[in-house]
């Protein structure tokens, strides 16, 4: 089943940034059970999340 896995520090931005919503809605957004404006703005920053730290370990470690 699609989803996105997020570690805890990435939870919690996500859960400061839309301190608007439950962390059941994070939940069915991130496992891709809900569909709504919302569920896709968190997909978005998530993977923005995870995108950013891609880079940060790239700049961290240039030979791999």
């Amino acid at each position: 089943m699609k989803s996105i896995n997020l570690a805890r520090k990435h939870h919690e931005i996500i859960q400061k940034e839309f301190s608007h919503v439950s962390r059941q809605t994070i939940h069915t957004a991130l496992k891709y059970f809900n569909n709504s404006e919302v569920a896709q703005q968190i997909r978005k920053r998530a993977l923005e999340l995870l995108e950013q730290e891609v880079k940060d370990n790239s700049n961290e470690n240039p030979s791999l």
